[in-house]
């Protein structure tokens, strides 16, 4: 009668190796090939934005024949938002800059306002509300519905090494925060 119990035990011992030893198998195939859904896509990013971003630089390139650029880098953050670090020289002043963009887009102009009358402005000041013909025409076929130009000029813009300007604007439903500063 002692053998039954011992005999159990095997058993169950038995079972819980064998499941053990499953479990580790399907875990180091699962490793060996992995999903598709784990790679980054960048079918995942906002099309509007991606585009807009493609004619910024165009345009960027086109209309600043007094720069060359030395660096154009994009970084996505999520699907809608993007960051975006580059430098140019300017060939007049021989002087080089580097600034950083980070743009948003939001499902709705309405929400992209509620979300820069959330952000503190209280160095900024209100530059323009004119827009004119530029990338975001060009991609979304008409005029931002909303078009704002926050400006503030932080430092001494008559001593360029310690001159760094910042903007806000808002493009509609997208949202640019800028901050460009001369490297010498």
């Amino acid at each position: 009668m002692q053998l039954k119990p011992i005999t159990a035990l095997i058993v169950l011992l038995l079972v819980v190796a064998s499941l053990l030893v499953a479990g580790c198998s399907t875990t180091s195939n699962t490793n060996q090939t992995p999903s598709a859904s784990a790679t980054p896509s960048t079918a995942t990013h906002n099309a509007t934005l991606e585009r807009f971003l493609t004619e910024y630089k165009n345009r960027s390139n086109i209309l600043q024949n007094d720069r060359t650029f030395k660096a154009w880098e994009v970084t996505w953050i999520n699907s809608t938002s993007a960051r975006i670090e580059y430098a140019w020289q300017n060939k007049t002043q021989n002087n080089s800059y580097s600034a950083v963009d980070t743009f948003t887009i939001f499902p709705t102009t309405q929400d992209a306002t509620q979300y820069l009358n959330s952000m503190n402005m209280t160095v900024y000041s209100l530059a323009s509300t004119q827009y004119t013909f530029g990338a975001y025409q060009i991609v979304t076929g008409h005029a931002p519905q909303v078009y704002k130009q926050y400006v503030w000029n932080e430092g001494n813009s008559l001593d360029i090494s310690a001159f760094t300007r910042h903007e806000i604007i808002q493009y509609g439903d997208i949202v640019e925060i800028y901050t460009a500063r001369a490297l010498g």
